[in-house]
């Protein structure tokens, strides 16, 4: 018997560090993320994701802004640290220096054609910033309205999603 104590004491000290360290879990509020993420869905995110290799184009990450007035944001990432953003009605493209021409970014995640063009429309991201967006243009709000988001304001990437309604599990 006091052995599976110990195991139990042991198995509940590693799922608290674990917690506290490593997987963070949020319940999503809001479409922005629509049709990849619901209202409603529960998401685990890797908190340690980011310290041994950079953020990717096309991560989800969830993040605290300093404009969010201290709220977690779910959003995708679109554009990296010292590119140049120029969004147009259908098309983002994104270039890397002065004379580059730019390259179209292939988004199949997004259901709805089109990008609104709301708040910027052009920008030069800034070292340690990345220009983050929701895969449902029309409801999201992000970059384009409260430019982009510093790396310290990043909390981990989204790794797993668990749907309530119909009982289904996502791995990213």
């Amino acid at each position: 018997m006091a052995t599976v104590s110990k195991v139990f004491i042991v198995v509940v000290l590693l799922a608290i560090l674990i917690r506290i360290f490593i997987v963070d879990s949020f319940i999503v509020r809001g479409d922005s993320m629509a049709p990849t993420i619901l209202q409603g869905d529960y998401i685990f995110i890797n908190k340690y994701a980011y310290r041994l290799k950079s953020p990717q184009r096309g991560d989800i990450i969830v993040a605290k802004p300093s404009v969010s007035n201290g709220a977690n944001i779910i959003k995708r990432i679109i554009a990296m640290p010292d590119e140049t953003i120029e969004i147009t009605k259908n098309t983002i493209q994104i270039k890397t220096s002065r004379n580059d021409t730019g390259s179209t970014i292939d988004e199949p995640y997004i259901a709805s054609i089109g990008t609104p063009e709301v708040g910027i429309n052009r920008i030069n991201i800034d070292p340690e910033e990345y220009f983050v967006m929701g895969d449902n243009r029309y409801a999201s709000v992000d970059s384009r309205e409260f430019g982009s988001v510093n790396s310290w304001d990043i909390k981990g990437k989204v790794i797993i999603l668990f749907r309530f309604r119909g009982f289904s599990l996502k791995f990213f």
